[in-house]
């Protein structure tokens, strides 16, 4: 078939249609009111109960993939794989690969083609005539539509990725009058995979499946040293791009064999540089880079400098995944590819879509209980990502002389998690146990066995003096309880890996740094580690309140403002407003700023002298930012400016993103009583996460000492 014949000849249809429109909406009209008379919803299965489908006589690899998926989910969700029938009440097309009666018979639907027939990856799954078209406008359109049919199913696209079984359903059907159109926003989507573990053919094919059901299209190739490592068969009967030096290649035509290179430009790659890929930054600031217009990469460095204001207003083609391990960041992905395709996919906030995501996999009831616990592990691991929790600069530790031990009390904070984690896995039923492994228990179980390696590792190391470790029955407890932290550590990965009957063996992290035995000033045999556990610090016992140790310091989540003032409005009347930023920063809900935005905070303290102001904001993520200013008053006195960025890739700026913070500090000197802080945005894009006003001024700590 000549599919630009085909468009052309649609093309001049258009006039005739506008004509007939009126007419052809009344008897659209007609004919909806006769079938809801009729019936309310067209069954999926046919009369012997098992779903079918037909399909044109000539598709893509790809679209038969999607239909081999679409069975094995029919099979999950109702028992019975799907079955192609040619009077099946499911009727799927590939409009490039139709013949001329094909499409004839398409077009005698009503369906309306022209809003994305000449679409890029784009579908339509409507009614009509009593059964539910399915359309797409390419190969992988069409297969998305048909991985669209699963997700109406209930399946989840990240439950085979994550071995949860849907919920089982007796009737699958659609009601009468739906109709949907979806084009992709981003014309490229996909993922930078940084993990040589992902280079092998077995896992392609997993990750293929999953790029399938996200609807991404894309593989960015790194450096040329993967270029042999990408299995051509997988990519190519998938239908996946690969990318390289911002040249993207496709192949097409009706025999896959055509292809056809192009140059990207506005790519966001997320996140971008060595010290930023997408595990280590929380969902939230995921939303802000994909949010916001400045975070683009371009093809070469004097381009991103000199056509930067007119790229400022174009839209993005490509957006980027930089993973190293795409298992640990379920949610960020299909946060991604939600907003590829949509961008009011997160209007209800990035809570509420953490909700739906954990319902879509688990259900309404579990998901209640499963998001506190996620929303805890976000918030921990924003006051150190367990890929940092091995800082390299003595500045950055958790101190155990202060606040009654911030080390211990939040390792504590940990142990409560871990605790209420275990406790809601038992009352799961078995088919959700694995899942509730991989995308619940695993990440948080890993990230507080790893912070107490590290950080039970460094108190050895602080306590301990020089060679007199195995005489110091103190450090050789933390030491204990570093080193048995590392053997659990183990014991959980060895469970990982034989989940699916082992489907996972080669990804699972085994011999990253995340499982390099602790630093220790000296040695410690195995058989003493559980002896010298018994005299190690007792976080249930010896932990005091928080309240206890704060009697001259004052310490505030940005959130916890008395007063708000908007920005002034702009000459056009638009103003933007003060956005709270559930899951981002220390306090788990930054505080967005925009240009001229105050906030205003009044407290009472009974303290004299002098005192340091540290404000903390989130880490500039925009490399070509000049400048991230706040002002700060307190008491009315000349406002103190303070300049958050720090130059890329600079040790202040990695300090910030291994910190999850860019700190600023200043002194005064106050008298006791009520007193006011009062913070202005004086750029944009300031996110305020925390503040300390400490009258101890030589006092060191790593976690302000927020009371919750």
């Amino acid at each position: 078939m000549n599919y630009k014949k085909i468009i052309v000849g649609f093309a001049l249809s258009l006039a005739c249609l506008s004509v007939q429109q009126a007419g052809a909406e009344a008897f659209s009209k007609s004919k909806k009111k006769e079938n809801v008379t009729a019936a309310t919803s067209i069954n999926w299965a046919d009369a012997s109960g098992k779903v079918s489908y037909s399909i044109n006589a000539t598709t893509a690899p790809v679209v038969k993939i999607a239909l081999r998926m679409f069975s094995n989910d029919m099979k999950a969700v109702t028992g019975n794989e799907a079955k192609e029938k040619a009077s099946a009440n499911i009727q799927i097309y590939q409009l490039n690969q139709l013949t001329n009666k094909e499409f004839s018979a398409v077009e005698k639907l009503g369906a309306p083609l022209h809003k994305f027939i000449t679409a890029k990856d784009a579908f339509y799954i409507g009614t009509r005539k009593g059964k539910i078209i399915v359309i797409g406008s390419d190969a992988r359109g069409t297969a998305y539509a048909i991985m669209e049919l699963s997700r109406m199913a209930g399946v989840s696209p990240m439950a085979g990725w994550n071995d949860l079984k849907p919920q089982t359903r007796q009737n699958l059907s659609t009601q009468v009058g739906t109709e949907k159109i979806e084009i992709p926003r981003i014309e490229f989507r996909g993922l930078a995979l940084n993990g040589s573990k992902w280079m092998n053919q077995k896992n392609y094919s997993q990750l293929a499946r999953l790029m399938l059901r996200l609807r991404a299209n894309t593989l960015w190739q790194v450096d040329g040293k993967h270029e042999a490592a990408y299995n051509k068969a997988v990519t190519d009967s998938f239908d996946i791009c690969i990318a390289e030096n911002y040249k993207v290649t496709e192949i097409t035509g009706k025999k896959h064999k055509k292809k056809h290179k192009k140059t990207l430009e506005n790519v966001k790659m997320i996140c971008a540089g060595n010290q930023m890929q997408l595990e280590n930054v929380s969902p939230a600031l995921v939303l802000e880079m994909l949010n916001n217009r400045d975070y683009l990469e371009t093809k070469s460095e004097h381009r991103e400098k000199s056509h930067r204001s007119e790229m400022h207003h174009d839209e993005d083609c490509a957006w980027i995944a930089n993973v190293t391990n795409p298992k640990m960041v379920s949610l960020q992905l299909a946060m991604i590819s939600d907003l590829a395709w949509n961008s009011k996919a997160l209007q209800g906030g990035i809570s509420s879509y953490l909700q739906n995501w954990l319902s879509s996999l688990f259900g309404n009831v579990a998901a209640k209980k499963i998001k506190p616990l996620m929303e805890e592990y976000y918030r921990l691991t924003s006051i150190r990502q367990p890929a940092f929790m091995g800082m390299p600069y003595g500045d950055t530790e958790f101190h155990s002389g202060e606040f009654g031990n911030e080390l211990e009390r939040y390792l504590y904070a940990y142990d409560l998690l871990k605790t209420k984690t275990a406790n809601l896995e038992r009352t799961l039923p078995a088919d959700q146990r694995d899942g509730f492994f991989e995308i619940v228990k695993y990440p948080i179980f890993s990230a507080a066995l790893i912070a107490e390696k590290e950080l039970e590792a460094q108190e050895a190391r602080d306590i301990a003096r020089p060679g007199l470790f195995q005489n110091d029955d103190e450090a050789k407890a933390s030491a204990a309880v570093s080193l048995n932290a590392f053997n659990t550590l183990k014991q959980l990965n060895a469970y990982y890996l034989k989940l699916g009957k082992g489907k996972w063996s080669s990804i699972i992290a085994t011999d990253g740094a995340e499982m390099q035995a602790p630093q220790l000033p000296g040695t410690l045999p195995a058989k003493d580690i559980k002896l010298l556990m018994q005299d190690a610090f007792d976080r249930n016992q010896d932990l005091q309140p928080l309240v206890t140790f704060t009697k001259n310091i004052t310490a505030k989540n940005a959130y916890d403002w008395t007063n708000a003032f908007q920005a002034p409005a702009a000459k056009d009347g638009t103003a933007e407003k003060i956005q709270l930023k559930p899951l981002l920063g220390h306090s788990n809900n930054a505080v967005k700023l925009p240009k001229g935005a105050i906030l205003r905070y009044r407290f009472v303290n009974s303290s004299i002298g002098d005192a340091k102001f540290t404000l903390a904001t989130i880490p500039s993520y925009l490399p070509y930012e000049k400048n991230m200013r706040v002002s700060v008053s307190i008491d009315g006195a000349e406002p103190v400016i303070c300049q958050m960025k720090e130059d890329y890739n600079s040790k202040e700026w990695k300090m910030n993103h291994w910190r999850g913070q860019a700190l600023k500090s200043f002194y005064v000197t106050l008298l006791d009583g009520y007193h006011t802080v009062e913070i202005k945005a004086l750029d944009d894009n300031i996110i305020v996460d925390q503040w300390v006003l400490d009258f101890d001024v030589d006092r060191e700590y790593y976690v302000f000492p927020v009371t919750r």
